[in-house]
């Protein structure tokens, strides 16, 4: 139980795809940006490349599509397209009821963060219009070049958690919500007093 003189001040942590958006904006982004046959091309590589490896799972997947993609790209081309995607497709993509309590959390004045696996970019771009930080994957990046490798570990699980300590500290508040939609949000859920699941449970 939290102490009596905590002070009132509440977080909240909203997952992205799936729970602020009808779907994953991973997938609509690239397919957005490289057309859908190139994006299925990528995907059926990535997973002729990924079995190959003897750490084949969803996190090895994502690493050889994205590398399959992005290596080489410089990476202002890149931001230019995050930015273009989260200023016009992304908007046909949120969901009202999750936009409703996301808006109401700011109006409070809660703290309020996104956690995705998806790439921090475009959901950073779309956030910054709240002033709402964003916690995500992110590309390496080498003399302004993508390498299509990851700078940080895949934003899923375990990894929500710890990222989320890593720039909280979550015994300053008085209650912690969270907003999920899937096994990669388990975790993030566990940290909070109020954790929704598929907005089965809103308390705001």
């Amino acid at each position: 139980m939290r102490e009596a003189d905590k002070s009132s001040k509440r977080i909240a942590f909203f997952d992205f795809d799936g729970t602020l958006t009808y779907r994953d904006t991973f997938r609509e982004f690239h397919a957005a940006h490289f057309g859908r046959r190139r994006l299925a091309k990528a995907l059926f590589m990535a997973s002729l490349a990924a079995p190959a490896s003897l750490d084949f799972s969803r996190e090895s997947l994502k690493k050889a599509f994205l590398r399959s993609l992005w290596a080489g790209t410089p990476a202002e081309s890149y931001r230019l397209a995050a930015e273009s995607y989260a200023r016009g497709p992304l908007e046909k993509n949120l969901r009202p009821l999750a936009m409703r309590v996301f808006l109401s959390h700011l109006e409070r004045g809660d703290d309020v963060w996104i956690v995705t696996a998806s790439m921090r970019d475009w959901v950073a771009f779309w956030a910054d219009r709240y002033g709402v930080p964003v916690i995500g994957t992110e590309f390496e990046v080498e003399s302004g070049i993508l390498t299509g490798r990851l700078a940080t570990p895949n934003c899923r699980g375990r990894e929500k958690a710890v990222r989320i300590r890593q720039a909280v500290d979550l015994s300053g508040y008085s209650k912690v919500f969270a907003y999920g939609d899937s096994r990669g949000d388990r975790e993030m859920l566990a940290l909070a007093d109020e954790p929704v699941y598929r907005w089965n449970r809103v308390s705001v």
